[in-house]
């Protein structure tokens, strides 16, 4: 293709006025190496230097830990509960995109996709359920934007990166949050940002919660994928524990009027706890371990539809 450039009169002389021809032969013929050595190092990436590089990445979590406490502004603990997520994933290193390496261990994978997956079910609520301004009929610009920043495909490797639509998704709801600080004062219709301390708003967010769980308990694993699906499971309740302490937070009042906090929150709570604390070497369902999670999802699934009957009846 460069001879047949450099045969050319007219890119003769274009290219010899920027350099001379043995110039652009040698540019070429490095040119040309370097895309070699490129496509030879992401041979050798892919394998066989993914297999040891791939325990590094395949750390999963077994732990949940406290979130903090916002209480100067309503609704803040909530969402910065979503904020501590995104961080948290960022921190412990997205390997959605790590091709050649969750291609031999993909626990962390499967906990991650999980932990997406209930992150878009929490921003979507959040936008349609708790801080959707009725007043107006909107949504707030930041939220919807945070939303598809987080609902992006996550496994593109190329034109995009999740990590920064995540962290784009995690300023966004910043603006939110500054949003909410500035009209708190404002008249209802005068709102760019608002959050409501709902029963049957909550009600909603708690079902939607369940319905995302009950998807995946229902997906088909075999032997090669059982584990596929306990890392899932337990993405999904890593999530929705740390964004029920912020709901706990800005909804323990309301969910006290229902009679639904002792009885029904608290319990709940520590299942999703004790579900997360479910951690083997190698998932084998020959010893239960997947259907022990299964199990213990499909009582957390039942206490979500208990909880949320109560918000709406009380």
């Amino acid at each position: 293709m460069l001879n047949i450039l450099l045969n050319n009169k007219f890119f003769r002389l274009l290219f010899k006025g920027i350099a001379s021809l043995h110039e652009w032969k040698v540019f070429g013929k490095v040119f040309l190496n370097i895309i070699v050595m490129s496509v030879i190092l992401f041979i050798l990436y892919l394998f066989p230097l993914g297999i040891f590089m791939a325990p590094f990445y395949s750390v999963t979590t077994n732990i949940t830990k406290d979130i903090k406490v916002y209480n100067k502004i309503v609704g803040e603990t909530t969402i910065r509960s979503i904020q501590t997520t995104i961080n948290d994933l960022q921190k412990e290193t997205l390997v959605t995109n790590f091709i050649g390496i969750r291609n031999y261990i993909d626990n962390k994978y499967y906990e991650q996709v999980g932990q997406i997956e209930m992150i878009r079910i929490a921003m979507i609520t959040i936008e349609n359920n708790l801080a959707r301004n009725r007043g107006t009929g909107g949504a707030n610009k930041y939220l919807v934007q945070a939303r598809a920043d987080v609902y992006a495909d996550y496994e593109i490797p190329i034109f995009t990166s999740y990590d920064t639509r995540l962290k784009q998704a995690y300023n966004n709801l910043e603006q939110y949050i500054f949003q909410l600080k500035i009209d708190q004062s404002k008249s209802m219709i005068n709102k760019d940002a608002v959050f409501i301390v709902n029963s049957d708003n909550l009600a909603e967010v708690i079902d939607k919660l369940k319905q995302q769980l009950q998807t995946n308990i229902m997906i088909k694993s075999s032997f090669f994928t059982d584990d596929d699906k306990f890392y899932r499971l337990k993405g999904n309740l890593i999530t929705m524990h740390n964004f029920l302490q912020g709901i706990e937070v800005d909804f323990k009042s309301k969910m006290k009027d229902k009679s639904s906090y002792e009885e029904n929150f608290i319990p709940l709570m520590e299942h999703i706890e004790n579900a997360i604390m479910q951690n083997h070497i190698v998932i084998l369902e020959s010893l239960g371990h997947l259907s022990k999670l299964e199990k213990e999802v499909n009582i957390i699934a039942q206490k979500l539809g208990e909880l949320r009957d109560k918000l709406k009846n009380g």
